[in-house]
């Protein structure tokens, strides 16, 4: 069976926490053979996957980037992220049990690192990118979190603040399956905005989103265009040569909005509904290595 996960331009924390934690709940069970595919953290149900491979989905959710995938008999659920990917797979609602990073207390141990910031911000990858957010944080004297950082540099950051402000979603999942409490930016970009409704669904959890603006001119022109691909790319495309032509300038309103956020109060599901989501993930995880040892034992 081989693992899938997303990876863009950059490394990104959400995407790469599948090579962090399969790696430690699942060791020696993946390798190259695409007959099955590992479906775990992210917005990968997609309807481009080859029809005759076997599909093993094990906490992915949808999250409109392709048309939904045609569920057949070569799609295998233990759990999806959210209700509404279950509604729009036309599967039973019970399969919605969360986001499997929050497997992630499986694995790491918040507790044990001691705490050091008041207020951590991390933005989306793609913010991260374009943007000027480091600078932002640097001026609203709040500790800035890259999610393109290696996984464990991201978990212990997350792990020493008192609360994260995030426009990455998996920056509050983790923070939320930790235990810390987090504030959700909502997202620059439309496109990445519904699949936290998902995440959330599942833990019968109320978003209660911050808009917080642009932080720089790369950031605002990409706004004003965005539904205009051929100028959106060449506005994303020319980024570092804008910054540097308009010096890193960062909208000092943006600044401001980031500060009162960051003075709000965190949110966090209920622990009932974190403990239970996390353990009829581990039920699921043995399900699968009994389902799968059978199946190699069957072979052998």
């Amino acid at each position: 069976m081989k693992m899938f996960a997303y990876r863009g331009k950059h490394e990104n924390f959400g995407d790469e926490l599948n090579h962090w934690l399969w790696e430690r709940l699942l060791p020696g069970f993946f390798d190259e053979d695409e007959s099955q595919l590992f479906l775990g953290i992210g917005s990968i149900l997609y309807d481009n996957f080859d029809p005759n491979m076997q599909k093993i989905v094990f906490g992915s959710g949808y999250g409109g980037y392709t048309n939904p995938p045609k569920v057949d008999g070569n799609w295998t659920f233990y759990f999806v992220r959210g209700k509404k990917t279950a509604e729009v797979l036309g599967i039973d609602p019970s399969y919605a049990i969360g986001d499997s990073g929050i497997l992630t207390r499986s694995c790491w141990d918040a507790k044990s690192i001691e705490k050091r910031y008041p207020v951590s911000f991390m933005p989306h990858y793609e913010s991260a990118m374009y943007g000027s957010w480091d600078k932002v944080c640097e001026l609203a004297g709040i500790h800035y979190i890259d999610p393109r950082w290696p996984v464990e540099k991201v978990l212990t950051e997350i792990s020493a603040s008192h609360k994260v402000v995030s426009e990455a979603m998996h920056g509050c999942i983790i923070s939320d399956a930790l235990r810390v409490p987090w504030r959700a930016i909502r997202p620059i970009a439309p496109g990445n905005r519904a699949k936290w409704y998902d995440w959330a669904s599942a833990l019968d959890l109320e978003i209660d989103f911050d808009p917080i603006g642009p932080s720089n001119v790369v950031e605002a022109g990409a706004s004003l265009v965005r539904n205009n691909t051929f100028l959106l790319k060449n506005i994303t495309f020319r980024h570092r040569r804008i910054r540097q032509l308009t010096g890193n300038y960062v909208f000092g309103s943006t600044v401001k909005t980031l500060q009162r956020v960051a003075e709000k109060p965190g949110q966090l599901s209920s622990d009932e509904s974190m403990v239970n989501a996390h353990n009829r993930m581990l039920l699921e995880l043995d399900r699968l290595k009994q389902d799968f040892s059978k199946k190699t034992a069957s072979v052998l």
